[in-house]
């Protein structure tokens, strides 16, 4: 009898061990379909993880993220709703969910959101800096340069928080300020962000309209 119940313990850890195996082996599969862009394949892989283990929040987020690449917005704010929902402390998620908001133009969602992930986690730099855009498009310089500010300070290297902070500069005549802010940019980013040509345009404004303020 105990040799009985011992094989059948053995087979129901095999089992489980199977199914986590398994479970997984679609996580894999699903991150190395991002890290590829085969964003699609990626989902598939997702949504059989959750299949799987249907309260496992990192699943849904992946899942969002792949959503997110595929500009399935709706679906991707649900998904990453639902990791929330599993565990409210998911700062990526909230971070997410708001650049998925931005991105709808749904503003006050995505100044929420991104204020909860800096509540939660206030180191990251990201985190200030989608938030700062926010205010940025709800036209608040004040609140976007303070918050290009913080991001910069979490981030020295965050080249395009020091883009950020120039437009605004530019846009409230503080030009010697956009124009270092500018150059930093330059110096960090160079062109990877395909802004270097704008910036350059950017600043030779500045200059002219430096030199037309001393005729």
């Amino acid at each position: 009898m105990k040799i009985i119940v011992m094989i059948l313990m053995f087979l129901i850890t095999l089992i489980i061990n199977l199914f986590s195996q398994t479970d997984e082996g679609y996580i894999k599969s699903a991150y190395d379909a991002i890290q590829s862009k085969d964003y699609s394949t990626a989902e598939e892989f997702y949504t059989k993880a959750i299949n799987q283990q249907p309260k496992y929040a990192p699943s849904y987020y992946g899942r969002g993220l792949a959503r997110t690449y595929l500009n399935d917005l709706g679906a991707a704010i649900s998904d990453f709703t639902k990791a929330i929902g599993i565990n409210p402390n998911y700062h990526e998620a909230y971070y997410s969910r708001g650049l998925c908001y931005t991105k709808q133009s749904k503003f006050k969602k995505a100044e929420t959101d991104f204020q909860k992930a800096i509540d939660i986690n206030s180191e990251v730099a990201k985190y200030y800096y989608a938030l700062a855009n926010v205010f940025y498009y709800e036209e608040k310089d004040d609140a976007a340069l303070n918050y290009y500010t913080k991001a910069i300070e979490k981030d020295s290297n965050l080249g395009l928080a020091y883009y950020g902070r120039a437009v605004i500069h530019k846009l409230n005549k503080r030009l010697d300020a956009a124009l270092q802010d500018f150059q930093k940019y330059i110096d960090l980013n160079g062109n990877k962000d395909g802004l270097a040509s704008e910036v350059e345009r950017l600043m030779n404004e500045i200059r002219q309209e430096k030199l037309d303020m001393q005729e």
